[in-house]
């Protein structure tokens, strides 16, 4: 059966349901894809589910069946430092496509970016988190969490994180990846300080390097995700590459 889009919905759902779209999703169906009533869409339930469902009016939908869906249990969370303009949305977009668990904007010593509570930057983002998984057809839509300071993410990830840096004597980032969760680390334009650099050692960090390039932030960001992803067991799931909405 040939489906509009796949939709996100916090509730638990069974087939026979009878599901009130968000606000949100329902706007991108009805106003943007101009959806009609008698369409089949994908809803991703509460659970990771992933159903299939009939548009009705009043925009609701009519869950009909149940469909296998693959894993998708996002064990990469990247920690970046904001870039520059509006190149971190392009940072979450690719980021979310290629199955990474979560995005933490994070706060280093030799970042430009200011983050402030209520600038609208982190809103923005989680919606371009869930545009981005409701197009590469992701079972979960990635966290996308409030800036903390480098030392703070550093404390959260300990032994499990892994920092992009720039040195000839550095493992690629396959060789120093766990075989569960990892979380990436990625600077800003001017590099990690060199106090940065100690303390995600005495935390239990590793140093690795995405090669004998200087890249930009925000393609050091994406690079690594992909990279940390296809070494990570479970990092991506199955999808179809390629494959975007139908629009009339």
């Amino acid at each position: 059966m040939s489906v509009r889009t796949r939709v996100f919905s916090d509730v638990s759902l069974s087939v026979g349901d009878v599901l009130r779209l968000p606000d949100e999703e329902g706007h991108h169906l009805f106003k943007v894809l101009r959806a009609r009533a008698g369409e089949a869409i994908e809803v991703v339930d509460g659970s990771g589910r992933l159903f299939v469902a009939e548009l009705t009016e009043g925009r609701e939908a009519s869950v009909t069946g149940e469909r296998p869906a693959p894993a998708d249990e996002g064990r990469v969370t990247l920690y970046q430092a904001v870039p520059k303009g509006r190149h971190m949305d392009l940072v979450v977009e690719k980021a979310t496509e290629l199955g990474v668990g979560a995005i933490v904007p994070i706060v280093t010593e030799h970042g430009v970016v200011r983050l402030d509570r209520g600038d609208g930057k982190v809103e923005r983002w989680r919606r371009v988190a869930l545009a981005a998984a409701r197009q590469s057809q992701r079972l979960r839509i990635p966290e996308v969490r409030e800036a903390v300071p480098f030392a703070e993410a550093m404390g959260e990830a300990g032994e499990s994180g892994v920092l992009l840096h720039n040195g000839p004597e550095l493992p690629p980032i396959e060789d120093a990846v766990p075989n569960s969760a990892v979380g990436l680390f990625v600077g800003p334009e001017g590099g990690f300080s060199e106090g940065e650099l100690a303390l995600a050692v005495g935390e239990g960090a590793k140093l690795a390097s995405l090669g004998p390039f200087r890249l930009r932030s925000e393609t050091a960001g994406m690079v690594a995700v992909a990279r940390a992803c296809a070494a990570v067991p479970g990092g991506i799931g199955e999808g179809i590459a390629g494959k975007s909405e139908r629009r009339p």
